[in-house]
């Protein structure tokens, strides 16, 4: 089951939303994400969140059209973010995409991916994208697809990930001990075709591809 949230942060070209959309059994929006929703012309199938970035008019809509609305106090222990997460794995989702999770605010963007490790511990399939990323967080192996040039950075979450192999890209690694604490060596490589693997022995590694 594939969920997709929306939260509050500014998205610019609404392009590359299209696709997990099209995917989505089941769409929540996360406070200020209805806009987003809104933007798209999407009736979502939730609304969570304390209501503190949220146009009352838009609420007010989404409210007629009968949308399931949970409100939350503002002085509460979790995000936003967190209360849509929580939703989606009760609904039975497999596979949770992050849309409006990556935004100025540094502390609620790097919030936004730890999280992937909580999903992780569940056994739900991660992302957090925008439009010149996507982060995805693996304790196994991921295979990327993209095009020629892409950038992939791989960074440890751990203090130390054994055993990092990259394949398909322009610096490989085989059987690397990663650590967080060590020389930063595998950011900005390049894919050299349509597709690329990461691979990993123990640990957990964020995976990103990006573009300027």
């Amino acid at each position: 089951m594939k969920a997709v949230l929306f939260a509050g942060a500014k998205i610019e070209d609404y392009s590359f939303c299209k696709a997990y959309v099209e995917q989505a059994d089941i769409i929540i929006c996360c406070d200020g994400g209805m806009h987003h929703t809104k933007a798209l012309g999407i009736k979502p199938d939730y609304i969570v969140g304390d209501f503190d970035s949220a146009m009352p008019e838009v609420l007010e809509e989404y409210r007629r059209m009968g949308i399931s609305i949970r409100q939350f106090p503002t002085h509460k222990d979790e995000t936003d973010m967190q209360l849509g997460l929580f939703l989606a794995m009760e609904q039975g989702a497999t596979q949770i995409t992050m849309i409006g999770g990556i935004g100025d605010r540094f502390d609620h963007t790097l919030a936004n991916a730890h999280l992937l490790l909580h999903l992780l511990k569940n056994g739900v399939k991660g992302v957090l994208v925008n439009e010149k990323n996507r982060v995805e967080l693996i304790d196994k192996e991921t295979i990327l697809y993209g095009k020629k040039g892409d950038l992939v950075s791989t960074i440890p979450l751990s203090m130390i990930v054994e055993g990092v192999t990259l394949e398909g890209l322009e610096y490989p690694l085989t059987d690397y001990n990663l650590a967080l604490d060590d020389t930063v060596i595998a950011i900005s490589n390049v894919m050299m075709g349509e597709e690329a693997k990461v691979s990993i022995k123990s640990g957990y590694l964020f995976v990103m591809q990006t573009r300027d």
